[in-house]
C-alpha cells in the first residue's frame, strides 16, 4: 500500500488511530507550526494521560473514519509522551520563619504538575475549542482538512445550536490566529452561510 495520499484529508478530533498491526487508540490533539501552518505531529493514545507524539510523516492514510499510522504498535510506544510532569519544591523559608506558616507557602509539600507538551513556537488544537468569528463566538473545533503535505487548508467547525446544527469548513486563510481558541476574519453570518461539510467525500 503506498504512503502518499493524493488528495485533501480529514482529521476529525476524536477518530480511531489504528498502527500497522493493530489500534493504537484515538486523536485527542493536533499541533500545528503557525508560521508554514502545517500540522507537525498528533497526539494519539488510548487514554489522554498516555498519549504519544505521532509525527505527521507516520501518517500513511486518514480519512472520516480513522486514521492508519505506518509504525507497529511497539514503534508507538516508542514515541515522546504528549504530556509531561514536573515535581514543583516548595519556596524555602527565610531564616526564623516558622515552618508551618502554609500562608505564605511555606512547609508545604512539594506539588506535582502534569501539562500538555507543545514544541516551542507550535500551536495545539483541541476539540470543543472555542471558535470567534470577526463579531462574535461562532462554534467549536472539530478538527482541520490537510493536504498531502501535511499543509492545513481547512478548520473543522460545528456552528449554529442544538436543533440547527452543522459541520462546516472554514478555509485557513481566514484563520487569524489560533492560540487561544481560533479567530477567523468571516462575520458570524458568512459562517453561517458555509455549507455542510461531508467528510466522507474528502480524500
Amino acid at each position: 500500500m503506498s504512503t502518499t495520499q493524493e488528495k485533501e484529508s480529514p482529521y476529525e478530533i476524536g477518530v480511531s488511530v489504528v498502527c500497522a498491526d493493530g489500534d493504537c487508540g484515538h486523536l485527542h490533539r493536533i499541533l500545528i507550526d503557525p508560521t508554514t501552518r502545517a500540522m507537525t505531529h498528533l497526539v494519539v493514545g488510548h487514554d489522554v494521560h498516555a498519549a504519544r507524539l505521532v509525527p505527521v510523516s507516520l501518517v500513511e492514510r486518514a480519512d472520516a473514519e480513522s486514521i492508519a499510522l505506518i509504525c507497529t504498535a511497539m514503534d508507538f510506544d516508542r514515541l515522546e509522551p504528549a504530556e509531561a510532569t514536573e515535581v514543583i519544591q516548595p519556596a524555602a523559608p527565610p531564616p526564623g520563619a516558622l515552618q508551618t506558616n502554609s500562608g505564605l507557602g511555606y512547609g508545604r509539600k512539594p506539588e506535582t504538575v502534569t501539562y500538555d507538551r507543545v514544541p516551542a513556537g507550535e500551536v495545539q488544537l483541541r476539540r470543543g475549542e472555542r471558535v470567534h468569528a470577526a463579531d462574535g463566538d461562532i462554534g467549536r473545533v472539530q478538527g482541520l482538512v490537510a493536504a498531502p503535505d501535511h499543509h492545513v487548508t481547512h478548520i473543522l467547525l460545528t456552528e449554529g445550536h442544538l436543533w440547527s446544527r452543522k459541520e462546516v469548513a472554514v478555509p485557513i486563510r481566514n484563520v487569524v490566529d489560533a492560540t487561544f481558541g481560533v479567530q477567523v476574519d468571516l462575520t458570524r453570518e458568512e459562517v453561517k452561510d458555509l455549507p455542510p461539510v461531508d467528510l466522507a467525500a474528502i480524500g
